[in-house]
């Protein structure tokens, strides 16, 4: 361990360099392509094996060790956000209106500097190291489509690792949860459909907008009123677009929103609810309500045997005042799930603060950035990590 955590350290000006070379050249999801060609540089110049076109611009390397063992797989995002960056800093990004506001260039330099590692212990390495550089977190669920093409086999990866930078946390801190961490959400459509009539005669119409706005209140109750409070779940509404001028009775309203929830059994009651509610509401209204649903992320839930090795793992790196066991699960969505809905797995916060520099801004924000003394953090207990799980 001390050996490795020495290399790691010894690391810290090159992951420094890495991460800001990323962060200038920021690429939204699926258009990862000069991205992808950096991280394929780094693999080449250190001697890693890797396949890329893996999911559109997806990247799977590996390191495989010279004597059996478990597989264990590391994950990192790859993608940007469409959010003007406005930190004068000297690595501020260089494509207009796209930017690293979640810190997925600090989780692609902390998977490179894993690599890194392991190549260079390859022939005392007791097992195989797969690294999952992957596009599009941020939109279409790439993890999904890397899953289908059949990253986690050839060889059958028995473990997966997967973090996430945290600006709630200062850099060498670390949050860890057991068992739900993250929630599933379906996006939502209520298209309400009524008759449209001159203003001055709204007994000769039937008024969508009206029946939206019924709808939208029943909607607020859909949790307070339908599930126990101890049950966490959101639902929000954030879009409505109907009517064409002030003066006439509306015919048609579309709705927006998304559903969160963290039990299975709650999303399939939630969607239920929200159908019902809207076509009887609207119904109640002399209107009719089509509801459609678009399935996003499964809920994430980790491993209690993976989360114990990781948090003893972080401990040992960072003294266990450093780290964190979180008591609460965040309603967010995060792409990780997939590979955790398929391997026993570990999803974890790396704090990146830096109160006294003012490195505190929340995540998708135009001011995100991270200290970058928590990129040698990440890699050595990813790396330590996936050793202690390797040997089984």
């Amino acid at each position: 361990m001390r050996e490795i955590t020495e290399m790691i350290d010894g690391m810290r000006e090159e992951l420094t360099q890495i991460r800001r070379e990323l962060h200038r050249h920021p690429e939204l999801s699926g258009q990862e392509f000069g991205t992808a060609d950096r991280i394929c540089g780094y693999l080449d110049r250190w001697g890693v094996e890797y396949e890329r076109g893996i999911a559109g611009t997806g990247i799977v390397a590996a390191v495989r060790g010279k004597l059996p063992g478990k597989t264990v797989g590391l994950r990192a995002d790859m993608d940007a956000l469409p959010v003007e960056e406005e930190r004068d800093v000297p690595y501020r990004s260089e494509n207009p209106g796209v930017m690293h506001a979640c810190g997925h260039d600090a989780h692609v330099t902390v998977l490179l500097g894993a690599a890194k590692v392991f190549q260079s212990m390859r022939d005392e390495l007791a097992g195989t190291v797969k690294f999952f550089f992957q596009p599009a977190e941020e939109t279409t669920g790439g993890a999904e489509r890397m899953i289908e093409a059949g990253c986690l086999e050839d060889p059958h990866v028995d473990y997966v690792l997967g973090l996430h930078v945290s600006s709630r946390y200062e850099a060498g801190y670390a949050g860890i949860r057991y068992g739900n961490m993250m929630a599933a959400s379906d996006e939502f459509t209520v298209e309400i459909d009524g008759a449209s009539c001159h203003g001055a005669h709204p007994d000769l119409g039937r008024d969508a907008m009206v029946a939206a706005g019924a709808v939208l209140l029943g909607l607020q109750t859909l949790v307070s009123r339908n599930l126990s409070p101890v049950n966490p779940a959101v639902c929000t509404v954030g879009k409505i677009q109907g009517g064409t001028a002030g003066n006439i009775i509306c015919g048609q309203v579309t709705m927006n929103g998304i559903l969160r929830s963290l039990d299975p059994e709650t999303r399939t009651f939630l969607k239920e609810r929200v159908t019902a509610m809207a076509e009887k509401t609207a119904e109640s209204y002399g209107c009719s309500a089509k509801v459609t649903f678009r399935a996003s992320y499964p809920a994430l839930i980790n491993d209690d045997r993976v989360v114990d090795i990781v948090k003893e793992t972080a401990c040992q790196v960072l003294g266990e005042e450093r780290v964190t066991e979180e008591r609460e699960p965040d309603l967010g969505t995060e792409d990780f799930s997939y590979f955790a809905g398929e391997r026993p797995s570990c999803f974890w916060h790396l704090g990146c603060a830096d109160r006294e520099r003012g490195i505190t801004a929340d995540l998708h924000s135009c001011r995100f950035d991270i200290d970058e003394d928590c990129l040698p953090v990440g890699v050595k207990i990813q790396v330590l990590s996936a050793l202690r799980l390797m040997r089984g």
